[in-house]
């Protein structure tokens, strides 16, 4: 295998009971398992969370609601963020799934045919909800008050910015209008302000894998993901010699250079060129010249020649070397990385720390 993302199931649930213990024993974490679980793979990381108490999944859309259903029969719920037609509602209602209404038509109409309904209000992201004004008129049209009532900050990763209270105290002002059996505002990096954001049920996505969306330091969350890949090849590059593309890396002196096989291929990003470092054994790498769709090359010149053997695993994301550091070198965000890492490269599946199953050379 030429690359290889790990994943570390038993650090997902670490992160759930992590942040469970911050919001405290009245406030529910429900796990936003969108896009496949941020590319991770929805299948094995659903039931961990189960098995780890988790009672509430949110997904990104009705293929994946019936998906994780039909695989948990027993979960209590089961949110499809993007909300669902008017046709797909005799689907949901058969499978117990229950959809976010983004519009007041849309909650009248599941107000009549759904057993839980679940509201998304806009309090300034300006991406769906009911506004105020809607809000009204659902209380005056609708025969029910909602189970669930959720928004969404835009700067819960800013911890002093002032939309975040500004978008409290709408959303307080929502539900008072409203009158929600459970109200949910906060995302994982909101876990992190205080707890008026927390209400009844903070939706966790990011935060159960590993992501520091809030720039906590130290970081409380434990690492989930560790990319990995083989040193292919090993050669000499002789001073003013160009490596790759668009020659944007020539060596200042001869220097030795290992070829990796990971690419953006398998989601490397291309900006990852001459920006981003890697690790072989001990020693700290930068990646040299640009990131081609199957290889990248590092400079090797400080690692002693008998880690330098085709076939040895090198480390891009680890411990030493977090998704957060590798996505600001190559000008993304964390989430972006992750599904795009986790949806093009093979996956492996481990429980704690583990070796690669790539070979680690001689």
């Amino acid at each position: 295998m030429s690359a290889e993302l790990r994943i570390d199931v038993s650090a997902i649930g670490a992160n759930f009971h992590r942040l469970r213990s911050l919001v405290g024993s009245d406030t529910e974490i429900a796990a936003v398992v969108k896009s496949d679980a941020y590319g991770l793979g929805i299948d094995l990381i659903v039931p961990t969370l189960v098995a780890a108490g988790c009672k509430s999944i949110f997904v990104a859309n009705l293929r994946e609601a019936v998906h994780v259903r039909r695989t948990l029969a027993n979960l209590p719920h089961i949110y499809i963020l993007s909300g669902a037609q008017e046709s797909e509602l005799e689907t949901c209602l058969s499978l117990r799934l229950t959809p976010v209404c983004h519009s007041l038509a849309d909650a009248l109409v599941a107000s009549r045919q759904l057993p839980e309904l679940v509201i998304n209000v806009d309090t300034g992201f300006s991406r769906f909800g009911l506004t105020f004004t809607e809000a009204r008129a659902l209380v005056h049209s609708s025969q029910r008050p909602p189970d669930l009532v959720i928004s969404h900050l835009a700067c819960a990763d800013a911890r002093n910015d002032p939309t975040n209270r500004l978008q409290r105290d709408r959303f307080v002002a929502m539900c008072q209008v409203l009158d929600p059996r459970r109200r949910s505002l906060a995302a994982s990096a909101a876990v992190w302000l205080d707890q008026s954001f927390h209400f009844d049920l903070v939706r966790a996505g990011s935060a159960l894998f590993g992501l520091n969306n809030a720039r906590v330091e130290p970081n409380p969350l434990l690492p989930v993901v560790q990319l990995f890949a083989r040193l292919a090849d090993v050669r000499t590059v002789q001073r003013g010699e160009a490596v790759g593309y668009a020659a944007s890396f020539r060596a200042a002196h001869s220097m030795r250079i290992g070829i990796v096989a990971l690419g953006y291929a398998v989601g490397l990003p291309w900006s990852a060129g001459n920006a981003i470092a890697a690790a072989i054994g001990s020693y700290m790498v930068p990646v040299v010249g640009r990131v081609a769709m199957e290889y990248v090359a590092i400079d090797l010149s400080d690692v002693p020649l008998a880690l330098c053997r085709p076939g040895r695993a090198v480390e891009f994301l680890g411990p030493r070397l977090s998704v957060e550091a590798m996505a600001r070198a190559a000008g993304t965000i964390p989430q972006e990385l992750l599904v795009r890492l986790g949806s093009s490269c093979p996956r492996h599946y481990a429980l704690l720390c583990q070796e690669p199953s790539i070979g680690v050379g001689a």
